[in-house]
């Protein structure tokens, strides 16, 4: 599943994202972009099972207008043959988000990782033979800077999102990225305030604030499961899905009576509640 995503969204996306740009303008492009989260989000609930409520899905709605304002709601210069290389991107990035999510419940550290560099080596050897120039060490400098926070450092809290919102919600924040690149232009690069930015941070926030009002909660049952990931036991009040005694040494050296993190294989024994929840690894069930 790893080789999966690491070819889909570290390889033959930003390979489309790259063929595209050619073809289209700067506004066309931001605004193409967008259509990861409407890909993400539709694949979460058609495939994945997720659940977005309503106001979930108002949410998504303004958060995404604000985004095509940001973008000035140009198409100028737009192309059929690049309109559709950046859809294809934006397909790959969300099949990649979905199978992320379910990654997710192991080690994101290990992922980003692992995806990283799975996938620079073709990217690599693909810039090689359409005889692209290598970078001197000063540039190759700033541009592993800008990728480790960019990429490595954004896969790894993608990552934790995913885990903890599912790839619908996920989604919905996501596509605030605009917002925040043009904030930082402001803040930092004194670019001007503009009008569209102006209008398109009260779309966003509204959205957000409307997704964190967000209140799924019904009775549903889970049935026995075996699997392993990173979990927090906390003495007193102890998530119930995570309950379990640990009769083979996994606490040895661990101070028990404070929460703490660690990893070992588990069951899950069956349980039936109700709760507040999302669409996350232990709530993927029809409604």
């Amino acid at each position: 599943m790893l080789a999966l995503l690491t070819l889909i969204g570290g390889i033959a996306a930003p390979i489309c994202l790259v063929s595209g740009l050619v073809f289209l303008s700067a506004g066309s492009a931001s605004l193409l972009l967008n259509l990861e989260a409407i890909f993400t989000m539709g694949i979460a609930i058609a495939v994945g099972r997720e659940h977005l409520s309503t106001k979930g899905g108002a949410a998504g709605a303004l958060i995404l207008a604000g985004a095509v304002i940001i973008g000035g709601g140009t198409t100028t210069g737009t192309t059929l043959h690049g309109a559709l290389l950046i859809a294809l991107a934006c397909l790959g990035w969300g099949i990649d988000n979905n199978i992320s999510q379910r990654l997710s419940i192991r080690d994101p550290m290990q992922i980003a990782l692992l995806k990283s560099v799975v996938a620079s080596v073709p990217m690599l050897l693909v810039a090689g033979l359409t005889g692209a120039r290598f970078p001197t060490l000063s540039e190759a400098s700033v541009v592993l800077l800008i990728g480790a926070v960019g990429y490595g450092l954004s896969i790894w809290l993608d990552l934790l999102a995913l885990r903890d919102l599912g790839a619908a919600r996920e989604s919905v924040i996501f596509a605030t990225a605009p917002f925040m690149g043009a904030g930082f232009s402001v803040l930092v690069l004194n670019e001007p305030l503009s009008a569209n930015l102006i209008a398109s941070g009260v779309f966003m926030i509204g959205g957000v604030a409307l997704m964190l009002k967000e209140d799924h909660a019904h009775w549903h049952r889970h049935d026995a499961l075996w699997h392993e990931h990173k979990q927090l036991h906390t003495p007193g009040d102890q998530d119930p899905h995570h309950a379990h005694e640990h009769l083979n040494g996994e606490a040895k050296g661990v101070q028990s009576d404070s929460p703490f993190w660690h990893s070992h294989p588990h069951k899950h024994e069956p349980i039936a509640h109700e709760h507040p929840h999302v669409s996350d690894g232990h709530h993927r069930h029809r409604h």
